[in-house]
This record gives structure tokens, C-alpha cells and sequence, in this order.
């Protein structure tokens, strides 16, 4: 039961979230004009926590109740994001203004995040970590298809504002049924000798688990590489499908939609492909498969353009979801209990670090080069991160480990 609270929190604030990966851009792209440099810029602002907070909140989590985080950070978020509409209302808002709410947004996501993959394998235990990864990929999956048609509707016929006004109610549902867990969390057990390490000690001592591990640093490179220019490619999307592709709000929220159904099939999949063909295999192919999708989006054009798109986000959402159910699991699995909190916060410093200097590069190439050569030029990035995978010790693996080591 508890963990279902949790589940059900993460479900709720998956889909504000992905309301607002639609209606944030397009809200700076039709109501402020924002010009291509600018849409990097408010990707870099809100993926730009991930650096500098990751390892302290990493610490912060291994040290602290989870639970208390999870709340107070939904109930942040769930204010900063009614300010959106209100000045939008008052007609005061300034790109500066959503800048700042995305900066905050995500630091509040990073502790929520970190948190929260450790929270879990604590309530369910190590031999249910794959099944609840699982269901919360299945969550994704449902706020990846559900959450971009509704905001895409509501900003084709009320406002992008209004959509904000959603994301902050279902933060506060996340909240409301995190209050409601009663069962006292586990204490969080620490060596003695790290009873008196410091912040930067046990930051360290995360990123060795993460760096030092010969399964998870060429996942964590590939992912860095691969973070760079997808994340390129994602601070011009927008832009690039509504100017340059002439695509309406609603249209392009159905496109959005397409990548979330693909994701469901993919969360029954994984665990079955897995044990079909090893899980390493299954994560180096997955992998290189949906990467190579990012090409398809310069091919979009003339009367096909649509279908297109949407092919695209739907195999990325398949096979995507596959891999990314089996990477999680195996960080987890491997990560000692006390070193949970650590480990994810190592991996969203050194990936999700990367975040801005994707956004930042997408939008000096869409400014310097336009819109569709930078993505061309992105999408062959991306398609050189799995090489990482290809020769590494990860493609001999066949089964999840049992215990961390």
C-alpha cells in the first residue's frame, strides 16, 4: 500500500510534468516570440540543476527521511508554476521571469528525483526492484501519452497558461498522497566510519560507486555523450515543428503523445526481452536503435511530415522504455543500500549535468546554422554515444545481479 502512495504521487507529478514539457516551450515560442538562442537558453535554465545540485542532494538524501523531501518539493514546484499564469494574466511575464521558475522547478525535481529512486527500493526490496521500475515506467508511459494531447488541447483552445495551472494540481495531489503514508520510513544505516565523513567525502564516494563500476560507467558515458545532443535537438523541437513545419499546438501534443503509447509496450516488454536475449544485449540494441530515430526528424517533410514525427516517437518510446527499465534496475541492484541516494544523485550531476550544454549548443547551431541543419547535425551525435555500450563488459551481460556488488 505504501508503495502504491508512492507510485501514485510519481504518476501525478509525471503528468503535470509532461504537460509542461508542451506548454512551457510553447508558451515562450507563442506568447513571447522567443527566438532560437532564447529556447536554449530556457532548457538550459531547467535542466542546469542537475549540475549543481545532483551531489549535494545526493548526500542530503542519503542523510536525511526521503519522505519529508518528496513532499516539500511538489509543494514548491506546485507554487512556482501558478506564478506562470498569474503573470501571464496580468500581462507582466517576461522570458526572464520563466527562466527563474524553470531554474527552481528543476533544482526542486533533482531532490525530487534522487529521493525518490531511493525511497523506492527500500519499501518494495531488492527482488521487486525490476516489477516496480516496471510500473513506474508504465506511469511515464501513461503521462508520455496522456499529458501532451491535453496540454496540446487545452493551449489549442484555451491557453498554455492554463496547462501550468494543471501541472501545479497535480504536484499538489503528488503531495497530498505522500501526507497520507503512515508507516515510519526505514532508518537509513550508515557505516561508522561514514558518520563523520563530509558532504565532499560522500559525494566522492558516490561517483567512485557510479565511475568505478565496470557495468555502469559506459552506460553513464553514453548517456553524457548521448544527453549532449538529444538535448540540442529537444531546445529547438518546438520551434523547429511550429515555425519551420507549420504544426498546430493540438497536432504536435499527439505527436508527443505517440512517443507515451509507445512507452506502455515497451514497460511489458522489457522483462520479457531481456531474459529472451540478456539484458546487456538488450540495452546496447535498444539503445543504438533509438538514437538513429532522431534522424528521421530532418526527413520530415511534405505530406508525411506528421506520420512521420509520430513513427518516430513512437519507436523511440518502445524501445527507449525497454532499455531504460533495464539501466535503472541495474544501478539499483548493484548500488549498496546506503549509497542509493548517492548513486542516483552522481548519475543526474554527470548526465543530466549535461543537459545545458546540449540546450546551450542547439541554440548557437539553430541561430548560426537554422533549424534543421543543427538538428541533422544532433541527430548523427546521438547516434555515436552507444559506441560506449558496443565495447564494454555491459554486452556479455545476461541476467540482472542478485545482490549489490
Amino acid at each position: 500500500p505504501n508503495y502504491l502512495r508512492v507510485w501514485g504521487a510519481e504518476s501525478a507529478s509525471l503528468f503535470g510534468t509532461a504537460l509542461t514539457l508542451l506548454a512551457f516551450p510553447l508558451l515562450a515560442v507563442t506568447q513571447l516570440d522567443a527566438s532560437a538562442f532564447q529556447m536554449g537558453l530556457l532548457v538550459a535554465a531547467e535542466t542546469s540543476p542537475f549540475f549543481f545540485f545532483s551531489l549535494f542532494a545526493g548526500v542530503w538524501v542519503d542523510r536525511h527521511p526521503r519522505r519529508p523531501m518528496l513532499i516539500l518539493a511538489d509543494l514548491v514546484r506546485a507554487a512556482l508554476l501558478l506564478s506562470i499564469p498569474v503573470a501571464a494574466w496580468l500581462d507582466v511575464l517576461r522570458i526572464e521571469h520563466m527562466y527563474v521558475v524553470a531554474f527552481i522547478v528543476g533544482a526542486c525535481g533533482v531532490f525530487f528525483e534522487i529521493a525518490h529512486y531511493a525511497y523506492v527500493p527500500s519499501l518494495v526490496g531488492r527482488e521487486n526492484v525490476v516489477e516496480a521500475n516496471s510500473k513506474l515506467q508504465i506511469s511515464h508511459s501513461a503521462a508520455e501519452a496522456g499529458g501532451p494531447g491535453v496540454a496540446g488541447l487545452l493551449i489549442q483552445f484555451l491557453s498554455a497558461p492554463f496547462a501550468l495551472v494543471l501541472d501545479a494540481g497535480s504536484y499538489l495531489f503528488s503531495a497530498l498522497l505522500l501526507r497520507r503514508i503512515k508507516t515510519t520510513e526505514p532508518p537509513i544505516v550508515r557505516q561508522e566510519s561514514a558518520e563523520q565523513s563530509s558532504v565532499l567525502q560522500d559525494a566522492r564516494d558516490g561517483l567512485k560507486m557510479l565511475l568505478g563500476h565496470s557495468l555502469l560507467r559506459p552506460i553513464v558515458l553514453a548517456s553524457i555523450c548521448g544527453s549532449i545532443f538529444i538535448n540540442a535537438i529537444t531546445a529547438l523541437y518546438t520551434l523547429y515543428a511550429t515555425r519551420d513545419l507549420d504544426i498546430d499546438p493540438f497536432v504536435l501534443g499527439l505527436i508527443f503523445t505517440a512517443g507515451g503509447l509507445g512507452a506502455i509496450p515497451g514497460a511489458l516488454l522489457s522483462a520479457p526481452v531481456a531474459r529472451r536475449f540478456g539484458v546487456g544485449p538488450t540495452i546496447v540494441c535498444a539503445w543504438i536503435v533509438t538514437q538513429a530515430t532522431w534522424l528521421l526528424i530532418p526527413l520530415a517533410a511534405g505530406w508525411f511530415t506528421i506520420p512521420l514525427l509520430a513513427f518516430r516517437a513512437l519507436l523511440s518510446g518502445v524501445l527507449g522504455t525497454i532499455y531504460n527499465i533495464q539501466q535503472w534496475s541495474l544501478r539499483q541492484l548493484v548500488t549498496p543500500d546506503d549509497l542509493q541516494g548517492r548513486v542516483t544523485a552522481s548519475h543526474r550531476f554527470l548526465v543530466y549535468g549535461a543537459f545545458p550544454i546540449g540546450a546551450l549548443l542547439g541554440g548557437w547551431l539553430g541561430t548560426t546554422l537554422g533549424l534543421r541543419p543543427a538538428i541533422t547535425i544532433c541527430a548523427l551525435g546521438a547516434l555515436i554515444s552507444p559506441l560506449w555500450l558496443v565495447f564494454s563488459p555491459l554486452r556479455h551481460l545476461r541476467e540482472q545481479p542478485a545482490d549489490a556488488r
